[in-house]
């Protein structure tokens, strides 16, 4: 009897164990994330170490470390800030005060307003801080392949303006801030296409209550640097469009068949455009391409917001600065959505955090007509995208930060958005995003990018 439970304990830890190839070695920084996760029990975490650990996304993983020379799991173990903040740890308000100065020293340069959220004080949304290990987070295979053969031509221009960028990561191994700026922004959305539908907007506000809730259809395609979905690397007769991205709103019955279309063109030296529909007055309004400092709807994000900025780079005097290359507390890739729930006297977020390795980017913007003064970002040395954001006002005040809820797909590299949350602390008020994201769709056309089409949609 002994003997047929040992088995049988056997079998079901080999059935829950992540399964591999018999020649693939799994590595370490996929093998901690399998060991943590089997001593907790949890289901969750349990399937997702398997995801993490099939040999397609083993593959990816080992040839993006060997890309750049090094990996996010190894950099981390050999930081030794904070003990105590350890994976498993759940971080309450109620909890908070045993843990507060180490977490201080995992959020330096301002990004411990995350401490005040758990605090409570000032006004910020409540946080359930859930700790996990730090995962190797690599982009697609297309960007790889793409960085690989055209990253060499990259260069800067007197000006600090990009030149002979056609695909992928400009500066994989960046030297300066402006380096680092240009490669989120060749970016963008992490894929050549994107679809929410719907991209929801929860809107807070002093008291943390829910005032408002508007939902709109999000599309964006890249024309230029396309890496995942045919044509490669551009699309034909259209060569000196960079990217175009369209919204129309869908509730409530105010904002409803609101349309508005961003075309972003390749060149410098040539205006952008923005075109917006008005259903109440049945008219078109044209904006200047440079007007980026509107609201996003009636959400406390503007154009320049959502996706790091929208306008040109060089449509703005600005200075780009690397503060500290540095291990920091970080929003994870949760595998689930971000939870909400009305707690502690707020709209309360759960949701996963790990150590990750940061840039910390400092934006000085010297135009005196620019909304913002300064943005800080803790930029992601694997992914090159931000995790948080800091917006400092004209003046230089603390204005608003941004936490984005990234979410990862192993196998193919993919990283894209489960949403975010803007406060704005002056105003007191937030918007909670909560995106339903598809990738790279093949069947997205240009209707998506006509306003007459997608007002029509919204009626």
């Amino acid at each position: 009897m002994l003997i047929r439970l040992i088995i049988a304990a056997l079998a079901l830890v080999l059935c829950c164990a992540p399964q591999v190839a018999a020649d693939e070695k799994v590595p370490a920084w996929a093998q901690q994330w399998i060991d943590w996760a089997q001593s907790t029990n949890n289901p969750e975490f349990i399937e997702w170490s398997k995801k993490i650990s099939t040999p397609k996304a083993i593959q990816l993983g080992n040839e993006w470390e060997e890309f750049l020379g090094y990996n996010a799991v190894d950099i981390v173990a050999k930081d030794k800030t904070a003990p105590n903040i350890k994976p498993g740890l759940v971080i309450t308000p109620e909890n908070v005060d045993q843990y507060e100065s180490e977490l201080r020293e995992l959020l330096p340069y301002g990004f411990d307003y995350n401490v005040d959220r758990l605090k409570q004080t000032g006004y910020n949304t409540p946080l359930e801080m859930v700790i996990v290990p730090t995962h190797h987070a690599y982009q697609d295979r297309g960007y790889l392949e793409a960085t690989k053969k055209y990253a060499k031509n990259c260069k800067l221009d007197d000006k600090g303006n990009l030149q002979g960028w056609v695909a992928g990561i400009p500066f994989p191994h960046p030297t300066s801030g402006v380096e680092m700026a240009h490669n989120y922004d060749r970016l963008t959305i992490m894929a050549d296409n994107l679809n929410s539908s719907p991209c929801e907007f929860g809107l807070h506000g002093s008291n943390g209550k829910r005032e408002r809730v508007e939902k709109i259809e999000l599309h964006w395609r890249n024309y230029q640097g396309r890496i995942k979905v045919d044509p490669f690397p551009n699309i034909p007769g259209k060569e000196d469009v960079l990217e175009k991205g369209s919204i129309v709103a869908l509730y409530p019955y105010d904002l409803r068949g609101f349309a508005a279309v961003r075309t972003r063109f390749k060149a410098d030296d040539v205006e952008d455009s923005f075109v917006t529909y008005i259903p109440s007055m049945r008219r078109i309004r044209r904006l200047a391409g440079s007007n980026t400092q509107d609201p996003l709807v009636g959400s406390d994000l503007t154009w320049e917001d959502w996706k790091g900025w929208w306008s040109k780079m060089s449509q703005h005097d600005t200075t780009y600065e690397v503060i500290d290359e540095v291990v920091m507390l970080c929003p994870s890739f949760n595998p689930l959505p971000v939870q909400f729930k009305d707690k502690y006297g707020g709209w309360n977020h759960r949701y996963q955090w790990e150590r990750r390795p940061v840039w910390v980017l400092k934006f000085t913007y010297n135009d005196p007509n620019y909304i913002y003064k300064h943005r800080i970002w803790a930029l992601d040395k694997e992914g090159f995208h931000p995790r948080m954001l800091i917006y400092n006002d004209a003046k230089g005040r603390f204005w608003k930060y941004f936490n984005i809820h990234w979410r990862f797909n192993p196998d193919e590299g993919e990283t894209d958005y489960w949403g975010g949350t803007m406060v704005d602390v002056i105003n007191k008020h937030m918007s909670i995003l909560v995106h339903t994201v598809v990738l790279n769709m093949t069947n997205i056309t240009e209707n998506l990018f006509n306003l007459r089409y997608l007002s029509s949609k919204a009626h």
